[in-house]
């Protein structure tokens, strides 16, 4: 034990203190009644305690069933001062620990110590006194961790996972709802952002209207000039592959803005694992029905939006007796490699009634480019145009038309007959008199891309003495007229595929489309609509 008085440390139980005289017997007297008091009266200590923990305005409940002398969290980076740092060792609260009486001043003090005093220690409050005094500091910060914790569980939840309300898939058959400042990100089909690509917005109205977008943070429906309330189909165009994707949409004006997604995204659908397995080497016995599955899906997007757009095809008698078609005119299936998988054909007009008389009258040319041929490819879960033409053939009756012919391999080529002389023959015939005469081109299938396959053609002139002279090229360069005969074998009737005609005599029937490689004026609604439908648009 130490001396109360002048803190030396003794041995056994002395009754005085063997350095400065100090009567023992008296301070340990005091110590028992002081313990005596704290082991009846436990209230003292939860007064203490309760002090701690009665204001919710300055500290928070701890965590239920965290122990006295918990471990601070690791969290903390500094230590936090406790608030008996700020008193000195031997100040105790009379609250916990009665004090010990003041040392007499009359006890004579020895003059030659034996050994140097020390301080007495002061003595120490109750061990869970002190705990609960510390514990508080160190739950509310773990309570503050937690809580920081759970807000960013919270903001993960609400900003970046998606919920089935803010993700639409491309050629999903239900519109997207959305509002004027609804945004919209596209993304392609590796589930990236696009970065730059054009948006349109087709009206079952007719309305249509485009934009371009750079950067991956989307667009709103503002951003595309006057749109109103309405059902449009929306298409986005990714400005480097030219792969397009379309989806339904239903625009809602600020009332009703509430029912509106305020941020999609647009992604391609995944496809199903056991669709997408291919057999190597052989597309067309292990993938076929999975590629078509998804390639109609793509290819029917499309042809809602030309249906939007153009409306289904009409017949306009632009003369006694000769039709003329406009409107989505044309939209057939056709596997232009062999392939097993079937591209799109489409062919659309959207000159008006009138202008299709005046221009048959006036500008029959006007007319032939009026029509816009394109055929289609499924690619990336949506489509890419492979082929592009703002013309038709003519012939010397008027009838307007488009013609497919196979290969010998059975590949289909898609023909294009226009009146323009490579430069090599207007070099070596110019000044000549050009009586008549044509370039034939044929374009097929090769990658992802429609392509010129072969090309020749043939021009008469007049000579002296009333003759005529022939003259052959292909491909740009002069050939002989055996060799332009080989090339001239895919006009004949065992090389055609089928022949579409959108301006014809009214009164003319090539019979079913199922049994002739012909399809005329009244027949070509048939052959569209059979196609949508193949498509499952109804």
């Amino acid at each position: 034990m130490f001396c109360p008085n002048c803190g030396f440390e003794l041995d056994g139980d002395l009754r005085y203190c063997t350095e400065c005289g100090y009567a023992l017997e008296d301070a340990k007297a005091v110590l028992n009644s002081a313990s005596n008091e704290v082991a009846e009266e436990p209230s003292v200590i939860n007064e203490a305690a309760e002090e701690i923990f009665a204001s919710d305005e300055t500290e928070k409940e701890p965590s239920a069933g965290a122990e006295a002398g918990e471990e601070k969290s690791p969290v903390e980076s500094e230590p936090v001062a406790d608030e008996e740092d700020d008193r000195p060792k031997d100040d105790v609260s009379s609250d916990a620990t009665p004090s010990i009486p003041a040392v007499r001043a009359d006890r004579p003090k020895p003059s030659n110590p034996v050994a140097k005093p020390v301080a007495a220690p002061a003595p120490a409050p109750a061990a869970n006194v002190s705990a609960q005094k510390k514990d508080p500091k160190a739950l509310y910060i773990v309570g503050i961790i937690v809580g920081l914790a759970a807000i960013a569980i919270f903001s993960y939840l609400l900003f970046f996972s998606k919920s089935s309300d803010d993700v639409a898939h491309y050629g999903q058959d239900k519109a997207i709802v959305v509002a004027q400042e609804s945004k919209i990100t596209p993304t392609d089909a590796k589930g990236e952002k696009i970065k730059k690509y054009s948006v349109t917005l087709n009206g079952d109205n007719g309305y249509s209207t485009n934009a371009e977008v750079k950067g991956d943070e989307g667009f709103t429906v503002s951003q595309l000039p006057d749109i109103k309330p309405g059902k449009y189909t929306l298409t986005v165009k990714d400005s480097k592959t030219k792969v397009e994707w379309s989806v339904p949409v239903e625009v809602v004006d600020n009332s009703k803005s509430d029912e509106a997604v305020k941020d999609v995204s647009l992604e391609v659908p995944k496809a199903d694992s056991a669709d997408a397995k291919a057999d190597e080497g052989d597309k067309k016995d292990g993938n076929a029905a999975a590629d078509n599955a998804a390639a109609s899906a793509a290819y029917k997007q499309k042809c809602q939006e030309y249906l939007a757009r153009y409306g289904e095809p009409q017949m306009v008698e632009i003369e006694d007796y000769m039709s003329a078609l406009r409107g989505f005119c044309l939209a057939d299936l056709v596997d232009f490699d062999n392939d097993g998988v079937s591209e799109l054909v489409t062919v659309v007009n959207d000159m008006s009634a009138d202008d299709m008389k005046s221009a048959w009258d006036g500008n029959i040319e006007e007319l032939q480019k009026s029509y816009t041929v394109e055929v289609w490819s499924a690619e990336d879960g949506g489509i890419k145009r492979i082929y592009s033409q703002k013309w038709l053939d003519n012939s010397n009756g008027g009838s307007m038309y488009l013609p497919l012919v196979k290969d010998d391999e059975q590949n289909v080529l898609l023909g294009k007959r226009t009146y323009e002389m490579c430069d090599a023959l207007k070099a070596k015939l110019s000044g000549k008199q050009i009586t008549y005469g044509d370039n034939w081109s044929l374009f097929g299938k090769k990658d992802d891309s429609l392509s010129l396959v072969l090309n020749r053609e043939a021009w008469s002139v007049s000579v002296s003495g009333g003759n005529l002279g022939e003259y052959y090229a292909s491909n740009g360069k002069e050939i002989s007229e055996k060799d332009f005969n080989a090339l001239n074998s895919y006009t004949d009737f065992n090389h055609q595929y089928c022949t579409y005609y959108f301006v014809d005599f009214s009164s003319s029937s090539q019979g079913s489309f199922s049994d002739v490689p012909v399809v005329g004026c009244s027949q070509m609604s048939d052959r569209t609509n059979s196609t949508l439908k193949k498509l499952g648009i109804e």
